[in-house]
């Protein structure tokens, strides 16, 4: 039987996400050259950069459940078709600083039911038994992509200026929106109106266990949000800083690509799962030694390398869940992860400030980190069920 990986529905999904991350990119260096040459304001330029983040937070909890209450298809294209336009309002020359804001955030938030969407959607076209080695793929596009894409959007930026980057983008969006469109196969929704969704998904410590697990990834974005006070600590020059940072999504593709392939059984990637967690917030307890530059990328190298284990409980998760609610589940749990990133920096900031070290800092929260996993690990190692068998298509 031919893999769904290779199948014309996932390739479609794929080639949108490429499509979509392209897009994210640009519009984040476009905006932000867009409101510093209107405002000269490097305040206003970091939160208008900041508003790409934050309306996630909001939206998630209220928007994730339209990927069940209304056919997945159409929530993405809809969803993406909404940050085409948004964008190209963007683009109008002389738009309003507040208006341009306004479209920022609302694009964001178009983000929430769209990847509610396209998790629910990919587990309906690949099973269970392939998700994992799927979100490897998409992950592996995203962490590429965000790698390359910063470089490339830069270079599209400077060479065409604001207003043509942004009308690239919107072009970007309105080809994603057309290939999910004819590329995905048409299907119902997953929930009807009657259905309760609290109803659908009842109680289960396990899922809550792994859940636990894919909220503690959050703590590993502390390196990310103190690497400048960090590189400053280690007696490192500041060019080393793309370098250092490049080592984390290094590790997590190459731990994609070997933890999450499809050819490993489904038992032998849950048992993983608890782990690589460890490996991953383990490796940043090392800071505390306040290591040579040198080491302290390997750290975050062999971090990355375990944070595969985000994609393995995301799947792990999905099948726990009924069809019904996928969307919604996925989506809260989405947006607890981007509010706890958010939190962790905050956080860290403040224990920088306190220890004097971001080494410290970084040690202190990969230790926390390590204790909860080692406890939620715990309980999912106890016993865990099988995903609700019932019918994907």
């Amino acid at each position: 039987m031919a893999s769904s990986l290779k199948g014309p529905e996932f390739r479609a999904l794929w080639i949108a996400e490429a499509q979509s991350v392209a897009g994210d990119q640009l519009a984040r260096v476009a905006i932000s050259v867009l409101v510093y040459q209107r405002t000269a304001s490097a305040a206003l330029t970091a939160l208008t950069y900041a508003l790409t983040f934050l309306p996630d937070i909001v939206a998630g909890p209220l928007l994730s459940g339209l990927a069940d209450r209304f056919p997945r298809r159409e929530v993405m294209v809809v969803a993406t078709a909404s940050q085409a336009v948004l964008v190209a309002v963007m683009a109008i020359p002389g738009a309003p600083i507040a208006l341009v804001a306004a479209c920022v955030a609302l694009e964001a938030a178009a983000q929430a039911p769209f990847k509610a969407a396209q998790i629910a959607q990919a587990r309906v076209i690949l099973g269970n038994d392939e998700l994992a080695a799927g979100q490897a793929r998409l992950t592996t596009l995203r962490e590429v992509g965000q790698l390359a894409g910063l470089a490339g959007a830069a270079a599209v930026v400077g060479l065409l200026g604001t207003t043509p980057a942004l009308v690239l983008d919107a072009v970007t969006f309105v080809a994603a929106a057309l290939l999910l469109r004819f590329g995905l196969k048409a299907r119902p929704p997953a929930r009807t109106k009657t259905q309760s969704a609290r109803a659908a998904l009842p109680p289960d410590r396990h899922r809550r266990a792994v859940a636990v697990l894919s909220l503690l990834a959050a703590l590993t974005v502390m390196p990310h949000g103190l690497i400048v006070p960090l590189v400053d600590e280690l007696n490192a020059p500041t060019w080393t800083i793309g370098l250092i940072l490049a080592a984390d999504p290094l590790g997590l593709v190459i731990g994609a690509y070997i933890f999450c392939r499809s050819s490993r059984p489904k038992a032998s990637r849950n048992a993983l799962i608890a782990p690589l967690s460890i490996v991953c917030l383990g490796a940043m307890v090392f800071f505390a030694t306040k290591p040579h530059p040198v080491f302290a990328a390997l750290l975050l190298a062999v971090s990355g390398l375990g944070a595969a284990y985000q994609i393995l409980a995301k799947s792990a998760y999905v099948e726990l869940v009924p069809d019904a609610v996928t969307g919604r589940a996925t989506g809260m749990v989405r947006t607890g992860l981007r509010a706890g990133q958010g939190l962790t920096v905050l956080v860290g900031g403040v224990l920088a400030e306190v220890f004097g070290s971001a080494a410290l800092a970084i040690a202190l929260a990969g230790a926390v980190g390590t204790v909860g996993c080692a406890i939620a690990g715990f309980v999912w190692h106890q016993g865990r069920s099988e995903a609700p068998r019932e019918a994907l298509a």
